[in-house]
């Protein structure tokens, strides 16, 4: 269970350069490979969810950072994510639970409704894969990186796991730092 002790008061941005910073904050820079793909795979849930009301595929993917890829998805891409859309619900079902583990006032049952972000892009891969009209949306993944998207995501799932498991904590600004070995070993 986490706990407020889990997180780091503000006053103590030192922390963050003493201990191992395991998984950065989304202000933190420019966004990375895996965050850039989770924001436009919500804006393909978006459009999904909302086609009736807002026609204009493109408008709103424009504003979910479709053009922040080189390459940029085709529309074929889209279409082939989109007709994939329950495996990508559960790609963001798995970012949800890892963004309510990290609030500040995280809900008690965080730890247990975490689910592996990497595990979940694998499983939407395999439904990519089994789906002949998805070839242009797994072109696009491997155009983009897809091995540096999963490596992230293991990257991201393996900082939660030690925030859970207490060997971690949440920083001020929202990133996972890794505690202190003698910390770790003591009341932790």
């Amino acid at each position: 269970m986490l706990t407020a002790s889990h997180t780091v008061p503000a006053g103590a941005p030192s922390l963050r350069r003493a201990v191992g910073l395991l998984w950065p904050c989304l202000d933190d820079a420019r966004p990375d490979l895996l965050t850039r793909l989770l924001t436009f795979f919500r804006g393909c849930d978006d459009y999904v969810q909302n086609s009736p009301w807002r026609r204009d595929m493109s408008e709103t993917l424009r504003l979910h950072g479709r053009h922040e890829f080189r390459p940029m998805p085709s529309q074929a891409a889209v279409v082939g994510l989109l007709a994939a859309w329950a495996e990508l619900r559960k790609v963001l079902l798995a970012d949800d639970a890892f963004l309510a583990l990290v609030q500040p006032n995280a809900p008690e049952d965080a730890a247990d409704q975490f689910q592996s972000l990497k595990a979940a892009l694998m499983w939407f891969r395999v439904g990519l894969d089994r789906d002949v009209r998805t070839v242009e949306a797994r072109n696009w993944l491997d155009a983009i990186g897809w091995e540096d998207i999963l490596t992230l995501s293991e990257k991201r799932d393996q900082a939660a796991e030690r925030l859970i498991a207490g060997r971690a904590v949440v920083g001020a600004e929202g990133d996972i730092v890794a505690l202190p070995a003698a910390q770790r070993e003591g009341a932790v």
